[in-house]
């Protein structure tokens, strides 16, 4: 008997191991290790992506080096909040395929992001994308910097008090209604902004290739912004914009853009 004791308290401590211990608060905590492991949530694989699909609050406790090709994080339910907790979900080979968070289109509702950085992906730092589902995204107190593209994100989005820097396409595109507000937006090999819809308020858009922000078809509210040195000096706004509020624009005036956006 008490060897048989023993084998069940030896089983049952190797499967407690196996699922991430949530902390006091509830989260679930996610870090390499827990990632190579799997089972982050149930029915996950071990390795990239670290798959979320249960609705929850989730908190980074180490920074994530993600294998080229691979995605950092995949959500796949609504009502998902990720807190990076000030660390970095980096790509292993920079500039190779791969996006740091996805969320899967129709599947990641209301996805929550923040408090942290995502670097060095060659597709996108964040995407979830999506003309119909994967709506009102919000993301906050982030630094998505030197990715292929920074944030391809559906209809709804919040983003806010974030950096978005040095991306080689754009640094935000919103396909439908975002309200893009307090950010910095910097050195974009595209657009600062490409959206349709929405609001832009009280953002720093500077030294973008393109334009600072580019509005598709639906005009945007636009207010309070200061743009300077994008579009090599010229046109900062392209497409219909509603000025909301005085706008600090060092050189051009918007104009009507020719060109399709997206």
């Amino acid at each position: 008997m008490p060897m048989r004791m023993s084998t069940i308290a030896i089983a049952v401590g190797a499967a407690l191991a196996a699922t991430p211990a949530p902390a006091a608060d509830g989260e679930i905590l996610i870090n390499q290790a827990e990632v190579n492991a799997g089972s982050i949530t149930p029915g996950a694989a071990a390795g990239y992506p670290a798959t979320l699909s249960r609705a929850g609050r989730y908190k980074l406790t180490g920074n994530l080096t993600v294998p080229a090709g691979q995605i950092g994080i995949q959500v796949t339910e609504n009502d998902v909040t990720v807190d990076l907790n000030g660390f970095t979900i980096r790509s292993a080979s920079p500039g190779q395929p791969g996006i740091g968070v996805f969320g899967v289109p129709t599947d990641a509702n209301r996805l929550r992001l923040m408090n942290g950085t995502i670097t060095g992906f060659g597709d996108f730092g964040v995407s979830n994308r999506q003309s119909f589902g994967a709506e009102s995204a919000i993301i906050e107190n982030m630094r998505i910097v030197a990715n292929r593209a920074g944030i391809f994100i559906g209809p709804g989005a919040q983003i806010r008090d974030s950096t978005l820097a040095n991306s080689e396409g754009s640094n935000i595109s919103c396909v439908k209604n975002c309200l893009i507000e307090g950010n910095v937006i910097a050195r974009a090999g595209g657009a600062g902004i490409a959206m349709t819809g929405g609001k832009v308020l009280g953002n720093v858009i500077v030294a973008n290739t393109l334009w600072g922000l580019a509005a598709d078809v639906t005009p945007i509210g636009f207010g309070n912004n200061i743009l300077v040195g994008n579009n090599s000096g010229g046109a900062q706004v392209a497409g219909p914009v509603i000025q909301l509020h005085p706008n600090g624009l060092r050189a051009g005036l918007p104009v009507i853009s020719q060109a399709p956006i997206f």
